[in-house]
């Protein structure tokens, strides 16, 4: 299942709107990252063969069906908390550390 908060449903209507793209958003685990955070992100892209998608007033939201079996469900919101600010993707289960990209940029080695 893939759930989305009406303020996040507001703002990125306005977004894809503003950006005249496709009402078509992903749920994906971006690869690497400092310390090997995982967290979900999205992006703009239409559901494959693979995917499990949901549409949700005017908006289709997928995710590849391996991901959702380890991330169960997943819930899109938007916190405005000032100058940080944004979509937050947040997983029904801990998700398992990815191996880090770290480089010259963190102490995490």
């Amino acid at each position: 299942m893939i759930a989305i908060t009406p303020l996040a449903h507001e703002k990125l209507t306005a977004f894809l709107a503003e950006n005249q793209t496709t009402p078509q958003v992903r749920v994906f685990l971006p690869s690497g990252g400092c310390g090997g955070d995982s967290q979900l992100a999205l992006t703009v892209d239409g559901p494959g063969a693979e995917d499990f998608s949901v549409e949700n007033a005017g908006l289709t939201l997928s995710i590849d069906k391996k991901l959702q079996a380890i991330t169960g469900s997943v819930t899109i919101d938007f916190q405005d908390n000032g100058f940080d600010s944004g979509f937050v993707v947040e997983p029904e289960k801990v998700l398992p550390i990815q191996d880090s990209d770290c480089g010259p940029c963190c102490d995490c080695h």
